[in-house]
């Protein structure tokens, strides 16, 4: 201790010693900043998988990384269903769609179409639509859609690849990185201890915390889709959309997607009532799915959060958009994240470092000791720990 504090009083070592620390650290977020939020994602999920590892490993036979490789490959495996029914619902509809195209893309039909069905249906648009594009036959606006669209999709389909590939980049990375935590994670926990400032009732309570943090975003990416497509059912079904029970299949697989969600299946349900079947049904989807399909999200993932987490609705509601806004898809997690450290970090100075202040016998020199935590918001310290 006393070659420790000498070190540390002479400014010649320590100052150079800290702007190397420093330099160091700089170093390490320019390397590494680029995976620390899919780091962040790993890690919530490995927090929620730790325990059923640690069984799983005693089950096993103390083999950690043959539990870790179950456990990722049941994850794999968990995600990649979904994923398979969605594509498959997602070409069924496209060839019906097709089908349906087909016909109407004969020269004869956009005539009919341009001439006279849409200027009687909708008479202020077309006439809109008319001076936009002049005195053109339905053939040669749509051919002049068409050229538009085509010297702008090369670019479009280059961007579709590069996200792509990055998205596949990155979700190799995750499963690298669950895989090591879960099989490495006690040993990567002891040795932060070493450099933490947290005693270990904090790290705990900051753990599970954190834990009940995750629990609850991930209970909400699941439960959020399947109440969006039963709500969408009895819409879809009442204005007479084609095959109901399979466009509200396609709302629970498409509100999975982040930031996208659930539009990506009832917007082209209402454009497709909108324009073949009538403009009044097509509105009333508009109106039904902005507010109730897509609205409900935002209120049933705050109030999860609050039951699983204890943290306030309108925290909930603001870490969840806000991490969107910051991160992206991946904000839906680490959003909630930032919240829980913060909250336990407010904690920690609440019940502990204040505590500590008011101590009987500290420097103070006050008697009296704060009050206990209210239910709901233990203590992150163990008695007697200070």
């Amino acid at each position: 201790m006393a070659v420790r504090s000498g070190l540390l009083g002479n400014w010649r070592v320590s100052v150079p010693l800290i702007l190397c620390l420093v330099l160091i650290l700089l170093l390490a977020f320019v390397v590494f900043h680029y995976f620390f939020l899919t780091f962040t994602v790993a890690v919530s999920l490995a927090l929620l998988l730790g325990p059923l590892h640690r069984r799983l490993t005693e089950r096993l036979g103390g083999r950690p990384a043959l539990s870790a490789s179950l456990l990722v490959l049941v994850c794999l495996v968990a995600l990649a269903i979904p994923l398979y029914l969605y594509a498959t619902l997602l070409v069924d509809q496209a060839v019906d769609v097709l089908a349906w195209l087909r016909p109407r893309l004969q020269p004869t039909e956009i005539e009919k179409l341009w001439g006279t069905t849409l200027p009687q249906r909708y008479p202020l648009i077309m006439a809109w639509m008319r001076q936009l594009t002049g005195k053109a036959s339905g053939m040669a606006s749509l051919s002049a859609g068409l050229s538009q669209f085509g010297s702008s999709a090369n670019h479009f389909v280059q961007q579709a690849l590069t996200g792509l590939l990055a998205l596949f980049l990155d979700f190799g990375l995750f499963v690298m990185m669950l895989f090591f935590l879960l099989r490495d994670g006690e040993q990567l926990r002891e040795s932060l201890r070493g450099i933490s400032p947290l005693t270990r009732g904090q790290e705990t309570e900051l753990l599970q915390h954190l834990t009940r943090t995750v629990k609850g975003v991930l209970m909400s990416m699941v439960v959020v889709p399947l109440v969006q497509g039963a709500l969408a059912f009895p819409a879809f079904w009442a204005l007479g959309v084609p095959k109901p029970h399979l466009w509200s299949l396609m709302v629970v697989f498409a509100a999975v997607i982040p930031v996208l969600g659930s539009p990506l299946a009832w917007v082209p349900v209402a454009l497709y009532l909108f324009f073949s079947v009538s403009a009044t049904k097509g509105l009333i989807l508009f109106v039904y799915g902005s507010l109730v399909i897509s609205g409900i999200d935002n209120l049933i993932k705050p109030i999860i959060l609050r039951n699983a987490a204890q943290i306030h609705t309108m925290l909930a509601f603001l870490s969840i958009l806000g991490g969107v806004y910051a991160f992206g898809p991946k904000g839906l997690v680490a959003g909630p994240m930032v919240l829980s450290l913060v909250l336990s970090a407010y904690r920690i100075y609440r019940y502990d470092v204040l505590r500590w202040r008011t101590l009987p016998g500290t420097l103070s020199g006050v008697t009296s000791t704060t009050p206990s935590p209210p239910a709901g918001e233990p203590a992150l310290v163990a008695e007697g720990e200070i």
